[in-house]
């Protein structure tokens, strides 16, 4: 009797202590958020919503995931999901025909044993179309953060990206993008240094002629090709995974929904223990 009086109240202190840590990790993802908010309210006032005549876009998100693939990989490695709040701040145009953007994203748990993981990544990009619009070029740089471990486990990603935004003699709009970004130590000690790389399509299909869809809406449809030379351990590889998505939006003032359906195929072992993933997530917004 005493021994299953011991068990039951040692049970009662593990749920316990999870229920806390659950709880400390919402909190730090609404904390997150309203950090946000104020830094977009101060945004917002600061520049007036236009910079030279051109408006400027201030869009805060969160956005709920079952998994978190990133890649085409599982980083937590058994389903668990997360919430992952971010604000892109746009400049249209703000020099020789040049978009500039900057992005704070935030990933946080939704389950206890990943402290470790909670992320802060910080994104500046230069975009711009030439040749007439045919192209999309983007340059920029992310900085991986993890506030929970040493600084040695941040990671530093120059990149770029070039999209061609119709292919040609298509009966439908296909766009094509390559992106190629270089992970490097952020401080001596880090993670091995090395190449991702992706090829991908996208195109998407009215849906205003649905019963549940609205003026305007459209399906997302794209695929993301992943390879990589060997970084973070990993075996090298032109084609270590492959993403098939499915998106829409549903838009009401300046609030936006947008859920979506990924499916991951891993043609490397090592990635996903050779499993196929399916996840989902949902991203609410509000532009401002």
């Amino acid at each position: 009797m005493r021994r299953l009086f011991y068990f039951m109240v040692q049970v009662d202190l593990e749920n316990l202590r999870t229920i806390k840590q659950k709880e400390r990790l919402m909190q730090k993802g609404f904390i997150f958020i309203i950090v946000l908010l104020g830094f977009v309210s101060f945004i917002s006032s600061a520049f007036a919503l236009e910079i030279g005549g051109k408006e400027v876009e201030i869009i805060l998100s969160d956005t709920y995931v079952t998994r978190y693939i990133w890649r085409g990989q599982d980083l937590f490695g058994d389903n668990d999901g997360a919430h992952q709040p971010s604000i892109d701040i746009t400049f249209p145009k703000l020099f020789y025909d040049t978009d500039l953007s900057l992005n704070l994203w935030g990933s946080f748990p939704l389950s206890d044993g990943h402290e470790d993981a909670e992320e802060l990544d910080f994104t500046v990009t230069f975009s711009r179309d030439i040749l007439d619009e045919i192209f999309n070029i983007s340059l920029g740089s992310t900085y991986y953060a993890y506030p929970n471990t040493v600084n040695t486990a941040n990671i530093s990603e120059p990149w770029g990206a070039l999209t061609l935004n119709k292919i040609p003699f298509l009966p439908i709009d296909v766009s094509a993008t390559v992106f190629a970004g270089y992970d490097f130590e952020a401080h001596h000690g880090g993670a091995d240094e090395g190449w991702y790389y992706s090829w991908s399509l996208d195109t998407e299909i009215p849906l205003s002629r649905l019963a549940f869809s609205q003026k305007d809406q459209k399906l997302d449809i794209g695929v993301i090709n992943w390879g990589n030379d060997g970084v973070a351990d990993l075996k090298p590889s032109t084609l270590y995974a492959t993403e098939v998505y499915l998106l829409t939006a549903y838009t009401l003032n300046n609030f936006n929904f947008v859920p979506s359906v990924h499916y991951v195929i891993s043609h490397e072992d090592e990635i996903n223990n050779g499993d196929n993933e399916v996840w989902f997530s949902l991203s609410m917004g509000y532009t401002f």
